[in-house]
């Protein structure tokens, strides 16, 4: 069986059957506003998903996450930044895949995107995989606002809980892989280690401004015979 078996999409999708379900009882707080009267109304629904023969995904990153992961559980996470009270607001797991989707299919910014969005054609399977009308489309400052009421760290929370999911289908692995894309010669390829180890937090370089302040010297003496697009680095032993 090949290796690469486990990152098939039959094989995925039968992996987050099982992680769906445990993500969604494990967050189970429920959120206090009626989902009916929201202006939008996000629901999972599990997709086709067609991989063209030059390996591509037909819809983009976007669909293939919509159709795979179903992101009910954020409406539990901001629970509490929400009241029962209060005018119309839109769902919150529809806002946070908006700022996710401009993300992953990327957009230079929110306004960028928002143009997308509100055309009838391009923005369609946007605002079809966030539940969100073409009647109900959220401005930059809704999302803004989002942004601010939930803060860094429930915004980041929530990022946590995918890299976990990403983490349980070993499609990453909180491995630093060390690449070298130069033809100089390095450590890490020569010694075979492709892996940073523990003792990598601990590098020092002693004399490291006098070091870099003699090299730059050495650049500016010799400017004839340097290339000044070339980088300057400074050297230093590794622990392993």
């Amino acid at each position: 069986m090949s290796p690469f078996h486990k990152f098939t999409i039959n094989t995925i999708s039968k992996k987050l059957n099982k992680i769906n379900i445990n993500v969604s009882i494990s967050h189970q707080k429920p959120f206090p506003k009626s989902l009916s009267s929201l202006l939008s109304r996000y629901r999972f629904k599990k997709r086709f998903v067609n991989i063209l023969p030059n390996g591509s995904i037909q819809g983009g990153y976007a669909r293939i996450i919509i159709s795979l992961i179903n992101f009910s559980f954020i409406r539990s996470l901001v629970a509490n930044c929400y009241s029962p009270y209060g005018p119309l607001c839109y769902d919150p797991t529809s806002l946070f895949l908006l700022d996710l989707f401009r993300y992953i299919d990327g957009y230079q910014d929110m306004s960028q995107f928002l143009t997308s969005l509100h055309d009838e054609e391009r923005g369609r399977a946007y605002r079809s995989y966030a539940g969100i009308s073409i009647e109900h489309i959220p401005s930059e400052g809704t999302l803004s606002n989002f942004r601010a009421r939930l803060g860094e760290r429930l915004y980041n929370e929530i990022f946590h809980m995918l890299v976990g999911i990403f983490h349980k289908l070993e499609m990453i692995t909180f491995k630093i892989l060390a690449h070298d894309g130069t033809l100089y010669p390095t450590w890490a390829r020569y010694k075979r280690c492709t892996y940073f180890c523990c003792q990598c937090a601990c590098i020092t370089v002693e004399n490291v401004i006098g070091k870099v302040r003699n090299r730059i010297l050495y650049r500016l003496n010799n400017l004839s015979n340097n290339n000044m697009g070339s980088e300057v680095r400074v050297y230093t032993e590794c622990p392993k």
